[in-house]
């Protein structure tokens, strides 16, 4: 049969005309060559079903009393030929027929019949009306051609659902994603059914959100499949309406994004190793403090020994204790480095006090930052609610934007040349249901040209060596997935407000 890219370079119909009698055949192909049709002459039913083989016909125009072959078997092969769609046929006889007779024909799969001899006006308007609709149906045909090249074509897996959320179209890049080996046995099934149970009532919302919006964007969502490796998955739907404005469909975009949060975790884990290594210095300060301490405390035992052959009980117990409060800290700076330093795929989603993750991060740098200056003034509303997510990469954020600040505070000195009092401000509060932690600094500020990059990844307004460009792009990934918010507010010269918006915990009754 004639195919799509064949009809494309030849677009005239073909019509076949079947008649026993060559004198009837020629006269019927006189009348309709002004439509300039492809014409198949057959005499015989036998020769029409040879003629019409691999040519997608757009009218048969066929004899009812013919030897061999007649017209109403020639009818009924032609419309039972699986490989073609319908055909419409006109049946041309010299005979009368009653009603039975008539309905033997039109469940042969004919559509009109003509008597002979005919009026040619007649034949002709049947003609124009049959080969329009067949333009039309070729203009739908290729639509659907080339709206299943494109959606199997696309890099994204596309399907296509009804309002129930049941398949109706499926890409065969969405075949590959969900692991299925015949996308065929998709069609019909609920979209949620390919989501693994713990995911499936997150799909219901994203298609009842659709729904009432319209448009659900950039939706991760985790996929399972037997035998291979689970993906996350990126879904972003659209509600298909009619013309009306009822809803008719939905489309979902799916992306695989499995290596893209693989290489986001690489970074993470990267940029958390570079703030530790900045942070080395600080950490040293923080483990000789409590080194100094015991060993000033071991130095007063012994010294205390050494004076006198009775040793006070309450001076021994006293300072015994401080020495080992001291060990604590120790054990408690490494414990949490060690922690901190963990990758990425080990840290699980909890509720937590963003108060105490923000202490966590301080107590890495208290010292660092004291030996450089700086003061840091806390504002911490202790009644909060917590939040949900993971305290340590919550706590990568806090320690990016505290060097970020400390970083922008020597810039300012370098800049102006100039001394002043160095502030950094961190401030938390809550507000029905969202709750704000500010990171406030007195440093050189963002100018106002760079304000709409600085979130973009490798972008930094620091000195060419300092900095990855990465810290403020990953805290900003990590709050957006907590489903949280940054804000940034700067004056150049003057300082930077850094506010993250976190959706507060709700407290159960």
């Amino acid at each position: 049969m004639a195919t799509g890219s064949d009809m494309e370079s030849d677009a005239k119909p073909y019509i076949l005309i079947v008649d026993d009698l060559d004198y009837n055949v020629y006269f019927i192909e006189r009348i309709i060559e002004p439509f300039y049709p492809h014409i198949l002459k057959a005499f015989s039913g036998k020769e029409a079903l040879e003629k019409m083989r691999d040519v997608e016909l757009a009218l048969a125009l066929i004899d009812v009393q013919m030897p061999e072959m007649d017209g109403l078997e020639l009818a009924a092969r032609i419309q039972g030929d699986p490989a073609r769609g319908i055909v419409p046929i006109i049946f041309i006889t010299a005979h009368a027929y009653d009603e039975p007779h008539l309905e033997t024909f039109y469940q042969s799969g004919i559509i009109d019949f003509i008597t002979k001899p005919f009026q040619q006006n007649i034949l002709i308007s049947k003609i124009k009306i049959l080969l329009e609709l067949n333009r039309q149906k070729q203009k739908i045909v290729e639509s659907e051609r080339m709206y299943r090249m494109l959606l199997n074509a696309s890099p994204e897996g596309i399907v296509i659902l009804d309002t129930n959320g049941r398949i109706s179209e499926i890409s065969d890049i969405t075949s590959e994603i969900f692991g299925l080996e015949k996308k065929e046995k998709a069609i019909g099934k609920e979209l949620t059914a390919l989501f693994p149970s713990a995911e499936q009532d997150k799909m219901r919302e994203i298609l009842k959100i659709t729904l009432a919006e319209g448009l659900t964007q950039n939706v991760e969502i985790g996929l399972s499949r037997v035998g291979r490796e689970p993906l996350i998955c990126e879904i972003s739907t659209t509600l298909i309406q009619e013309r009306d404005g009822k809803p008719k469909a939905f489309m979902a975009i799916i992306r695989d994004i499995s290596q893209r949060k693989k290489l986001e975790q690489q970074l993470i884990n990267a940029e958390r190793l570079a703030g530790l290594g900045e942070m080395a210095t600080g950490i040293a300060h923080e483990l000789n403090q409590p080194l100094n301490t015991i060993s000033l405390g071991l130095e007063n035992l012994l010294d205390e020994i050494g004076r006198s052959n009775k040793l006070d009980k309450e001076y021994f117990q006293k300072k015994t204790q401080k020495i080992f409060d001291n060990i604590l800290r120790i054990t408690y700076i490494i414990d949490h480095i060690r922690t901190f330093s963990r990758g990425y795929s080990e840290f699980i989603h909890s509720s937590f006090n963003c108060n105490d993750s923000i202490r966590n991060g301080i107590s890495m740098i208290s010292e660092q930052f004291k030996h450089k200056g700086l003061e840091l003034v806390l504002d911490m509303d202790e009644k909060i609610s917590n939040i949900n997510g993971n305290t340590y990469r919550f706590e990568q954020v806090i320690l990016n934007l505290l060097l970020n600040a400390k970083d922008a505070i020597e810039e300012k000195r370098k800049t102006l040349n100039t001394d002043f009092l160095k502030v950094i401000g961190i401030k938390t509060y809550q507000k029905d249901q969202h709750l704000f932690v500010e990171v406030r600094d007195n440093g050189i500020g963002i100018k106002p040209e760079v304000m709409d990059k600085i979130m973009f990844p490798f972008y930094t307004t620091k000195e060419l060596g300092k900095g990855t460009g990465l810290g403020l792009s990953i805290s900003y990934g990590i709050i957006k997935e907590m489903n949280g918010d940054i804000e940034v507010e700067s004056e150049y010269t003057v300082g930077t407000m850094v506010r993250i918006i976190l959706p507060a915990e709700i407290m159960k009754q």
